[in-house]
């Protein structure tokens, strides 16, 4: 294949880069990769004869592309088809100009989703480690969430839940501690109830758990009998077809489902409704939320809700 000399140094100035950062911090966060491909995501290519969106997006990715299938690679070409408004992704002509911008967080995206943080996915042998959602159940236990006794077996379901729909158990801690101030089965905002806050309405979460007449019902169950309504829910949603499930697709299958389909990291998503200050762009709800806004703010969420908690502390009083 052969691309025009200055793309090919551009593709190759990115994929240095990129090198250096790996040998220098080889645990880079998801927002630190979204950060540095937004910065080098300016290339826009010329097609020369022999060039398809395959080879140019392989090309592109540089050293990254081994990290991806080849099922995964062909979605990115067709995302990079859709947004240069080209209709036939496998067709493409020579002198064509092609911009690899959309590449910026879809790449990004498409490698987290192998890694998911490269935690947590093997959850089959209790001993996992899942120091946020400990924390979170140790907090429910104080506050009165949930009986002492039933924290051990809560904690082995959502681990039986992270398996079977992939995603980390610690990001459910995360999508708890927002939308219930952590495994709280009465927190209830009028329409909304439980865990997770199942939704009134015809195609809603309560709906979606079995509960579509009776909606507030929800709130007279366990957490571990909510947990089986959360079951019921990530398979009606098919959040297994989104996984391994980073920690902002677990959170818009929560809250808006339909809004998983927008993968571009910066991009505002169709939410409807007021949702908490946390989850804006700046913090600002007159703004704009978008998957980097819900990260950013489900984890610092966390951190808030559980940075006074002191297990160590509630033992002592409990003894």
């Amino acid at each position: 294949m052969e691309i025009r000399s200055r793309v090919n140094d551009q593709i190759g100035d990115i994929t240095k880069e990129r090198t250096r950062h790996r040998e220098a911090a080889p645990s880079t966060s998801f927002r630190q990769v979204v950060e540095e491909a937004n910065r080098e995501a300016t290339a826009t290519v010329k097609v020369q004869r022999g060039d398809t969106l395959v080879s140019l997006t392989r090309h592109f990715l540089g050293e990254s592309a081994a990290q991806l299938n080849k099922g995964q690679i062909y979605d990115l070409a067709k995302t990079l088809a859709k947004e240069n408004g080209i209709a036939n992704p496998d067709r493409i002509m020579p002198g064509q100009q092609i911009s690899m911008t959309p590449m910026s967080t879809l790449a990004a995206l498409k490698l987290r989703q192998g890694t998911v943080e490269g935690v947590q996915l093997n959850t089959e042998s209790p001993q996992v480690s899942a120091p946020v959602l400990d924390k979170t159940l140790a907090r429910a236990v104080t506050k009165g969430y949930m009986q002492a006794e039933d924290q051990r077996a809560v904690r082995d379901k959502i681990l039986q839940l992270a398996t079977t729909h992939g995603f980390t158990p610690d990001d459910f801690a995360r999508t708890t501690l927002m939308e219930s101030d952590g495994m709280n089965p009465r927190a209830s905002n009028g329409s909304c109830h439980g865990i997770i806050q199942f939704c009134s309405g015809g195609n809603r979460g309560a709906a979606s758990a079995g509960y579509a007449d009776n909606p507030k019902e929800i709130l007279s169950l366990s957490v571990m009998d909510q947990l089986d309504l959360v079951d019921k829910y990530f398979t009606d949603t098919k959040l297994k077809d989104f996984g391994p499930a980073s920690l902002d697709n677990l959170y818009l299958t929560v809250l808006t489902p339909n809004a998983r389909h927008e993968p571009r990291a910066n991009v505002p998503l169709n939410i409807v409704g007021r949702q908490a200050a946390a989850l804006y762009e700046g913090r600002d709800q007159s703004g704009v939320i978008t998957r980097n806004s819900l990260i950013a703010g489900l984890k610092q969420n966390a951190r808030e809700r559980l940075g006074e908690f002191s297990v160590a502390k509630v033992e002592r009083k409990m003894m």
